[in-house]
Protein backbone atom coordinates (compact mmCIF):
# COMPACT_ATOMS: atom_id res chain seq x y z
CA UNK A 1 0.00 0.00 0.00
CA UNK A 2 1.39 3.34 -0.58
CA UNK A 3 3.39 5.29 1.83
CA UNK A 4 2.99 9.03 1.88
CA UNK A 5 5.37 11.61 2.44
CA UNK A 6 3.80 14.59 5.19
CA UNK A 7 3.17 17.27 2.38
CA UNK A 8 1.22 14.54 0.50
CA UNK A 9 -0.70 13.74 3.78
CA UNK A 10 -1.48 17.42 4.23
CA UNK A 11 -2.37 17.49 0.69
CA UNK A 12 -4.90 14.96 0.94
CA UNK A 13 -6.06 16.02 4.52
CA UNK A 14 -6.96 19.43 2.34
CA UNK A 15 -9.09 17.24 -0.07
CA UNK A 16 -10.93 15.79 2.45
CA UNK A 17 -12.79 19.59 3.11
CA UNK A 18 -15.86 19.24 2.18
CA UNK A 19 -15.57 23.16 1.28
CA UNK A 20 -12.78 22.47 -0.69
CA UNK A 21 -12.34 23.27 -4.55
CA UNK A 22 -9.50 23.08 -6.88
CA UNK A 23 -9.54 27.17 -7.03
CA UNK A 24 -9.49 27.43 -3.33
CA UNK A 25 -6.90 24.37 -3.01
CA UNK A 26 -4.49 26.59 -5.07
CA UNK A 27 -5.11 30.24 -3.58
CA UNK A 28 -4.43 28.29 -0.08
CA UNK A 29 -1.11 27.00 -1.17
CA UNK A 30 -0.10 30.76 -3.05
CA UNK A 31 -1.04 32.05 0.40
CA UNK A 32 0.55 29.63 2.93
CA UNK A 33 3.24 28.03 0.83
CA UNK A 34 2.08 24.87 1.56
CA UNK A 35 -0.45 22.16 3.00
CA UNK A 36 1.74 22.06 5.73
CA UNK A 37 2.14 25.46 6.95
CA UNK A 38 -1.80 25.75 6.31
CA UNK A 39 -2.51 22.88 8.76
CA UNK A 40 -0.38 24.71 11.09
CA UNK A 41 -1.85 28.04 10.99
CA UNK A 42 -5.64 26.26 11.60
CA UNK A 43 -4.27 24.75 14.24
CA UNK A 44 -2.51 27.91 15.99
CA UNK A 45 -5.44 30.37 14.36
CA UNK A 46 -2.20 32.44 13.57
CA UNK A 47 -1.45 33.59 9.88
CA UNK A 48 -3.28 34.93 7.41
CA UNK A 49 -6.49 33.29 8.15
CA UNK A 50 -8.69 35.51 7.04
CA UNK A 51 -7.63 35.00 3.22
CA UNK A 52 -9.45 31.44 3.59
CA UNK A 53 -13.29 31.45 2.76
CA UNK A 54 -15.38 31.13 5.96
CA UNK A 55 -17.29 28.06 5.26
CA UNK A 56 -13.81 26.31 4.33
CA UNK A 57 -12.13 27.52 7.23
CA UNK A 58 -14.46 25.88 9.69
CA UNK A 59 -14.53 22.64 8.08
CA UNK A 60 -10.62 23.54 8.45
CA UNK A 61 -10.82 24.07 12.33
CA UNK A 62 -13.20 20.66 12.51
CA UNK A 63 -10.43 18.51 11.15
CA UNK A 64 -7.19 19.97 12.15
CA UNK A 65 -5.70 17.54 14.11
CA UNK A 66 -2.84 14.82 14.04
CA UNK A 67 -5.41 12.07 14.97
CA UNK A 68 -7.87 13.67 12.11
CA UNK A 69 -4.42 13.32 9.79
CA UNK A 70 -3.89 10.32 10.81
CA UNK A 71 -7.18 8.37 10.92
CA UNK A 72 -7.60 10.28 7.16
CA UNK A 73 -4.52 8.01 5.96
CA UNK A 74 -5.71 4.47 7.68
CA UNK A 75 -9.48 4.78 6.42
CA UNK A 76 -7.84 4.53 2.71
CA UNK A 77 -5.78 1.99 3.64
CA UNK A 78 -8.45 0.10 5.33
CA UNK A 79 -10.84 0.69 2.09
CA UNK A 80 -7.56 0.31 -0.62
CA UNK A 81 -7.73 3.40 -1.71
CA UNK A 82 -4.65 5.12 -3.05
CA UNK A 83 -4.07 9.09 -3.22
CA UNK A 84 -2.16 10.60 -6.07
CA UNK A 85 -1.34 14.52 -6.22
CA UNK A 86 -0.04 16.70 -8.60
CA UNK A 87 3.40 16.68 -6.58
CA UNK A 88 3.88 13.41 -7.45
CA UNK A 89 5.61 11.61 -10.81
CA UNK A 90 2.59 9.26 -11.45
CA UNK A 91 0.09 12.22 -11.32
CA UNK A 92 -1.21 11.93 -15.29
CA UNK A 93 0.35 14.19 -17.17
CA UNK A 94 -2.09 15.40 -19.91
CA UNK A 95 -4.33 16.34 -16.84
CA UNK A 96 -1.79 18.87 -16.07
CA UNK A 97 -2.81 21.01 -18.76
CA UNK A 98 -6.38 21.47 -18.02
CA UNK A 99 -7.94 24.51 -16.41
CA UNK A 100 -7.84 23.30 -12.49
CA UNK A 101 -6.80 20.09 -12.53
CA UNK A 102 -7.93 18.03 -9.64
CA UNK A 103 -5.44 18.30 -6.70
CA UNK A 104 -5.69 14.83 -5.55
CA UNK A 105 -7.15 11.93 -7.20
CA UNK A 106 -8.50 9.08 -5.38
CA UNK A 107 -8.34 5.60 -7.00
CA UNK A 108 -9.11 2.12 -6.89
CA UNK A 109 -6.88 -0.20 -9.12
CA UNK A 110 -3.82 0.88 -11.52
CA UNK A 111 -3.17 3.89 -12.56
CA UNK A 112 0.74 3.04 -13.72
CA UNK A 113 1.03 2.54 -17.06
CA UNK A 114 -2.40 3.31 -18.66
CA UNK A 115 -0.59 4.78 -21.62
CA UNK A 116 -2.55 6.66 -24.47
CA UNK A 117 -6.09 7.23 -23.33
CA UNK A 118 -9.31 7.93 -25.44
CA UNK A 119 -12.45 8.67 -23.41
CA UNK A 120 -16.07 7.60 -25.08
CA UNK A 121 -19.27 9.49 -23.57
CA UNK A 122 -22.66 9.96 -25.00
CA UNK A 123 -26.20 9.57 -24.18
CA UNK A 124 -28.08 7.64 -21.07
CA UNK A 125 -30.08 6.71 -23.52
CA UNK A 126 -28.59 5.17 -26.50
CA UNK A 127 -30.17 3.57 -29.58
CA UNK A 128 -29.26 -0.50 -30.03
CA UNK A 129 -27.34 0.39 -32.99
CA UNK A 130 -25.02 3.16 -30.90
CA UNK A 131 -25.05 0.37 -27.74
CA UNK A 132 -23.33 -2.31 -30.51
CA UNK A 133 -21.03 0.12 -31.90
CA UNK A 134 -19.81 1.90 -28.89
CA UNK A 135 -18.80 -1.59 -27.60
CA UNK A 136 -17.36 -2.85 -30.95
CA UNK A 137 -15.10 1.38 -30.88
CA UNK A 138 -14.34 0.69 -27.36
CA UNK A 139 -12.95 -3.20 -28.07
CA UNK A 140 -11.00 -2.07 -30.81
CA UNK A 141 -9.26 0.69 -29.23
CA UNK A 142 -8.46 -1.57 -26.22
CA UNK A 143 -7.14 -4.37 -28.88
CA UNK A 144 -5.01 -1.68 -30.10
CA UNK A 145 -3.87 -0.69 -26.69
CA UNK A 146 -5.60 2.42 -25.53
CA UNK A 147 -7.14 2.81 -22.39
CA UNK A 148 -10.72 3.30 -23.22
CA UNK A 149 -12.14 6.17 -20.68
CA UNK A 150 -15.93 6.89 -19.32
CA UNK A 151 -17.68 8.12 -16.36
CA UNK A 152 -19.35 4.29 -15.54
CA UNK A 153 -23.11 6.04 -16.23
CA UNK A 154 -25.94 4.04 -17.81
CA UNK A 155 -26.45 3.69 -21.77
CA UNK A 156 -23.16 5.05 -23.65
CA UNK A 157 -20.46 5.20 -20.67
CA UNK A 158 -21.48 1.07 -19.75
CA UNK A 159 -21.01 0.59 -23.16
CA UNK A 160 -17.50 2.12 -23.88
CA UNK A 161 -16.23 0.38 -20.19
CA UNK A 162 -17.83 -3.05 -21.43
CA UNK A 163 -16.31 -3.02 -24.86
CA UNK A 164 -12.48 -2.46 -23.47
CA UNK A 165 -13.02 -5.47 -21.15
CA UNK A 166 -14.22 -7.67 -23.60
CA UNK A 167 -10.86 -7.04 -25.49
CA UNK A 168 -9.29 -7.92 -22.09
CA UNK A 169 -7.57 -4.12 -22.18
CA UNK A 170 -7.31 -1.39 -19.35
CA UNK A 171 -10.04 1.15 -18.85
CA UNK A 172 -10.84 3.66 -16.59
CA UNK A 173 -13.80 5.34 -14.91
CA UNK A 174 -13.95 9.04 -13.47
CA UNK A 175 -16.84 9.15 -11.01
CA UNK A 176 -18.78 12.13 -10.14
CA UNK A 177 -19.15 10.37 -6.64
CA UNK A 178 -16.27 8.60 -3.93
CA UNK A 179 -14.65 5.58 -5.55
CA UNK A 180 -15.78 4.28 -2.85
CA UNK A 181 -19.47 4.74 -4.00
CA UNK A 182 -21.18 2.51 -6.50
CA UNK A 183 -23.39 4.73 -8.74
CA UNK A 184 -25.37 3.37 -10.46
CA UNK A 185 -25.89 0.81 -8.07
CA UNK A 186 -26.79 -1.58 -11.19
CA UNK A 187 -23.02 -1.45 -12.13
CA UNK A 188 -21.95 -2.48 -9.10
CA UNK A 189 -20.14 -5.50 -11.29
CA UNK A 190 -19.27 -3.76 -13.84
CA UNK A 191 -17.28 -1.23 -11.42
CA UNK A 192 -15.10 -4.77 -9.73
CA UNK A 193 -14.84 -5.75 -13.04
CA UNK A 194 -13.18 -2.22 -14.07
CA UNK A 195 -11.11 -1.75 -10.80
CA UNK A 196 -9.81 -5.40 -12.14
CA UNK A 197 -8.77 -4.22 -15.52
CA UNK A 198 -7.73 -0.97 -14.67
CA UNK A 199 -8.69 1.81 -12.46
CA UNK A 200 -12.18 3.98 -11.06
CA UNK A 201 -10.77 7.26 -9.96
CA UNK A 202 -12.63 10.20 -8.42
CA UNK A 203 -11.09 14.25 -7.24
CA UNK A 204 -14.00 13.51 -4.77
CA UNK A 205 -12.65 12.75 -1.13
CA UNK A 206 -13.95 8.94 -0.33
CA UNK A 207 -17.49 8.70 1.05
CA UNK A 208 -19.08 11.70 -0.96
CA UNK A 209 -22.36 10.62 -2.19
CA UNK A 210 -23.08 11.60 -6.37
CA UNK A 211 -24.64 15.28 -6.71
CA UNK A 212 -25.87 17.11 -9.87
CA UNK A 213 -22.99 19.27 -9.16
CA UNK A 214 -20.16 16.91 -9.23
CA UNK A 215 -20.89 15.37 -12.72
CA UNK A 216 -19.60 18.33 -14.85
CA UNK A 217 -16.67 18.74 -13.21
CA UNK A 218 -16.24 14.87 -13.11
CA UNK A 219 -16.01 15.45 -16.89
CA UNK A 220 -13.48 17.78 -17.33
CA UNK A 221 -11.62 15.26 -15.74
CA UNK A 222 -12.90 12.46 -18.61
CA UNK A 223 -11.83 14.84 -21.28
CA UNK A 224 -8.39 16.00 -19.74
CA UNK A 225 -7.02 12.68 -18.97
CA UNK A 226 -7.70 11.87 -22.65
CA UNK A 227 -5.71 12.76 -26.45
CA UNK A 228 -9.12 12.57 -27.93
CA UNK A 229 -13.11 11.91 -27.00
CA UNK A 230 -15.75 10.56 -29.01
CA UNK A 231 -19.23 11.68 -28.89
CA UNK A 232 -21.46 8.50 -29.84
CA UNK A 233 -24.97 9.85 -29.15
CA UNK A 234 -26.82 12.88 -27.31
CA UNK A 235 -28.81 15.81 -27.78
CA UNK A 236 -27.12 19.01 -27.89
CA UNK A 237 -27.47 19.95 -24.15
CA UNK A 238 -26.43 18.23 -21.18
CA UNK A 239 -23.53 16.70 -19.76
CA UNK A 240 -21.99 15.14 -23.13
CA UNK A 241 -22.21 18.82 -24.81
CA UNK A 242 -20.12 19.85 -21.62
CA UNK A 243 -17.77 17.33 -22.13
CA UNK A 244 -17.33 18.13 -25.68
CA UNK A 245 -16.55 21.79 -25.41
CA UNK A 246 -14.43 21.22 -22.49
CA UNK A 247 -12.34 18.50 -24.99
CA UNK A 248 -12.36 21.80 -27.20
CA UNK A 249 -11.29 24.20 -24.77
CA UNK A 250 -8.43 21.83 -23.55
CA UNK A 251 -7.30 21.61 -27.31
CA UNK A 252 -8.33 17.81 -27.18
CA UNK A 253 -9.22 16.20 -30.57
CA UNK A 254 -13.11 15.40 -30.75
CA UNK A 255 -14.38 12.68 -33.09
CA UNK A 256 -17.76 12.20 -33.23
CA UNK A 257 -20.33 9.29 -34.65
CA UNK A 258 -22.58 10.42 -37.50
CA UNK A 259 -26.39 9.78 -37.41
CA UNK A 260 -30.14 10.22 -38.66
CA UNK A 261 -31.64 9.63 -35.31
CA UNK A 262 -32.55 12.47 -32.80
CA UNK A 263 -30.09 11.04 -30.40
CA UNK A 264 -27.50 12.25 -33.46
CA UNK A 265 -28.38 15.88 -32.77
CA UNK A 266 -24.93 16.93 -30.73
CA UNK A 267 -22.52 14.43 -33.02
CA UNK A 268 -23.79 15.90 -36.35
CA UNK A 269 -23.31 19.05 -35.07
CA UNK A 270 -19.55 18.36 -34.06
CA UNK A 271 -19.21 17.11 -37.61
CA UNK A 272 -20.33 20.39 -39.10
CA UNK A 273 -17.53 22.42 -36.73
CA UNK A 274 -14.65 20.02 -37.78
CA UNK A 275 -15.21 16.94 -35.15
CA UNK A 276 -13.40 13.95 -37.11
CA UNK A 277 -16.40 11.43 -38.56
CA UNK A 278 -16.13 8.22 -36.95
CA UNK A 279 -17.75 4.90 -37.78
CA UNK A 280 -15.31 2.04 -36.49
CA UNK A 281 -12.36 2.22 -33.84
CA UNK A 282 -9.69 2.16 -36.91
CA UNK A 283 -10.96 5.49 -37.94
CA UNK A 284 -9.67 6.85 -34.68
CA UNK A 285 -6.60 4.92 -34.97
CA UNK A 286 -5.65 6.07 -38.84
CA UNK A 287 -6.09 9.09 -37.40
CA UNK A 288 -3.34 8.84 -35.18
CA UNK A 289 -1.59 6.75 -37.67
CA UNK A 290 -1.55 3.90 -35.32
CA UNK A 291 -1.50 0.30 -36.30
CA UNK A 292 -4.29 -1.86 -34.70
CA UNK A 293 -3.02 -4.86 -33.08
CA UNK A 294 -5.39 -8.18 -34.23
CA UNK A 295 -8.24 -5.92 -33.77
CA UNK A 296 -10.77 -6.48 -36.58
CA UNK A 297 -13.32 -7.97 -35.73
CA UNK A 298 -15.45 -10.60 -37.80
CA UNK A 299 -17.84 -8.00 -38.82
CA UNK A 300 -15.12 -5.67 -39.88
CA UNK A 301 -13.71 -8.48 -41.84
CA UNK A 302 -16.98 -9.37 -43.49
CA UNK A 303 -17.07 -5.69 -44.47
CA UNK A 304 -14.05 -5.80 -46.07
CA UNK A 305 -15.67 -8.68 -48.49
CA UNK A 306 -18.88 -5.78 -49.66
CA UNK A 307 -19.49 -4.83 -52.69
CA UNK A 308 -19.92 -1.23 -53.28
CA UNK A 309 -23.73 -1.27 -52.92
CA UNK A 310 -23.36 -3.43 -49.29
CA UNK A 311 -20.67 -1.37 -48.46
CA UNK A 312 -22.85 1.69 -48.82
CA UNK A 313 -26.15 -0.33 -47.50
CA UNK A 314 -23.72 -1.22 -44.30
CA UNK A 315 -22.99 2.10 -43.07
CA UNK A 316 -26.39 3.51 -43.62
CA UNK A 317 -27.40 0.62 -41.06
CA UNK A 318 -24.80 1.50 -38.72
CA UNK A 319 -27.18 5.01 -38.58
CA UNK A 320 -30.26 3.19 -37.50
CA UNK A 321 -32.78 0.52 -38.40
CA UNK A 322 -34.20 1.25 -41.68
CA UNK A 323 -36.42 -0.75 -44.22
CA UNK A 324 -35.76 -2.12 -47.90
CA UNK A 325 -38.00 0.92 -49.12
CA UNK A 326 -35.78 3.47 -47.10
CA UNK A 327 -32.78 1.79 -47.40
CA UNK A 328 -33.45 2.60 -51.68
CA UNK A 329 -33.99 5.71 -51.26
CA UNK A 330 -30.86 6.61 -49.51
CA UNK A 331 -28.65 4.56 -51.17
CA UNK A 332 -30.43 5.60 -55.06
CA UNK A 333 -30.82 1.91 -56.25
CA UNK A 334 -33.47 -0.02 -57.24
CA UNK A 335 -35.35 -2.17 -54.90
CA UNK A 336 -35.09 -5.81 -56.30
CA UNK A 337 -31.01 -4.53 -56.03
CA UNK A 338 -30.99 -3.55 -52.29
CA UNK A 339 -33.19 -6.70 -51.50
CA UNK A 340 -30.46 -8.81 -52.98
CA UNK A 341 -27.89 -7.26 -51.57
CA UNK A 342 -29.85 -7.43 -48.06
CA UNK A 343 -30.47 -11.26 -48.83
CA UNK A 344 -26.69 -12.05 -49.01
CA UNK A 345 -25.21 -9.54 -46.08
CA UNK A 346 -28.07 -11.73 -43.77
CA UNK A 347 -26.83 -14.90 -44.71
CA UNK A 348 -23.26 -13.68 -44.07
CA UNK A 349 -23.95 -12.17 -40.76
CA UNK A 350 -23.77 -9.05 -41.45
CA UNK A 351 -26.87 -7.64 -41.21
CA UNK A 352 -29.95 -8.75 -39.43
CA UNK A 353 -33.61 -8.92 -40.46
CA UNK A 354 -36.31 -7.01 -37.67
CA UNK A 355 -39.56 -7.06 -36.97
CA UNK A 356 -41.69 -5.10 -38.79
CA UNK A 357 -39.18 -5.32 -42.10
CA UNK A 358 -36.76 -3.37 -40.94
CA UNK A 359 -32.61 -4.35 -41.09
CA UNK A 360 -30.07 -3.49 -38.72
CA UNK A 361 -26.39 -4.51 -37.54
Amino acid sequence: MTEYTQEQKYWIWMASLPETSPKYFYNILKVFGSAERFFDAVCSGSGLLSEVPEKLLDSAKSSASKQYLAETICLLKEKGICAVTRLDEGYPELLCSIKSPPPVLFFKGDIDALGEMISIVGTRRPTRQAKSLTEKIACGLGEAGITVVSGMAYGIDTCAHKGALAADAKTLAVLGCGVDVIYPKENEKLYEQIVQSGAVISELFPGTQPLPTYFPARNRIVTGLSKGTLIVESETKGGTAISAKMAVSAHRDVFAVPGISPMSELPNALIKQGAVPVTSAQDILDFYGMNAKNNVTSDEQSQIQLDFLQRHIYNLLLKGDLNVEKIAELAQSPLSEISSALTMMELGGIVKRLPGGRYGV
